[in-house]
């Protein structure tokens, strides 16, 4: 398993996705302080929630100082797009970003941030990812984001794993194939989908490999979860 990046000490804290939930993730970071522990986001900081912007005034600089760590996720890849592309679509957070009256100096750190952070991160024992988990992606130590890395762990990473098909509201089917190929002694830890609400939701494999999904839904009528790795 490639090193992890070297500014990441544990304890950890995995914080699964906020969606604009700006006071629960001060709590959640008050958590990780609390206990010594550099926190680490699944992804999706903005849309749904009440405050993206917030988040981002939250995170953004903390990113740019190394005191936390970000995994990309899907809403998190369409800001991006939205920042860094003149025809990209004007989605809300954008908007508001843009209104703000620090928006521009946030919005270009915001682009500058995530196009830094990596696609997944690699721990002792542990692999935090914002979709889903495919073996090849222990190969790579640039968590994704360097040259050379096949486009269908980094869209694994993003989306999630799919069928191809679609729910009647428009939404892609959601599969869960890869947790079967987990390997025995390492837990990933994903977030994208909210598969219970009350707590996360811990899946074994036959292996002895372990899936931890984290998100239970946050701005979505559930909550922001963590998850402590120690040494």
């Amino acid at each position: 398993m490639p090193a992890y990046p070297s500014h990441i000490a544990l304890p950890v804290l995995a914080i699964g996705d906020v969606h604009g939930m700006a006071d629960d993730l001060a709590r959640a970071l008050a958590e990780a302080e609390a206990h010594d522990a550099f926190p680490i986001l699944l992804g999706d900081l903005v849309d749904k929630g009440p405050d993206s912007v917030a988040v981002l005034r939250i995170v953004v600089p903390r990113l740019a100082a190394g005191t936390l760590a970000l995994v990309r996720g899907n809403h998190d890849e369409r800001l991006l797009k939205s920042l860094t592309r003149p025809d990209g679509k004007k989605t809300k957070v954008l908007l508001d970003l843009l209104a703000a009256p620090d928006g521009a100096a946030l919005a270009a750190l915001t682009a500058r941030m995530l196009a830094a952070a990596p696609y997944w991160i690699s721990l002792p024992g542990y692999l935090l990812v914002h979709g889903a988990f495919h073996p090849e992606m222990l190969t790579f130590g640039s968590g994704g984001a360097g040259p050379g890395v096949p486009g269908k762990l980094r869209a694994l990473a993003l989306y999630g794993e799919t069928d191809g098909t679609f729910t009647t509201e428009g939404f892609p089917v959601r599969t869960y194939r890869w947790v079967d190929h987990i390997p025995e002694g390492l837990t990933v830890v994903a977030g994208h989908d909210t598969r219970q609400m009350h707590e996360p939701l811990v899946v074994e494999n036959a292996s002895g490999g372990r899936a931890v999904f984290l998100d239970t839904g946050a701005a979505k009528g559930g909550r922001l979860s963590t998850w402590a790795i120690r040494a």
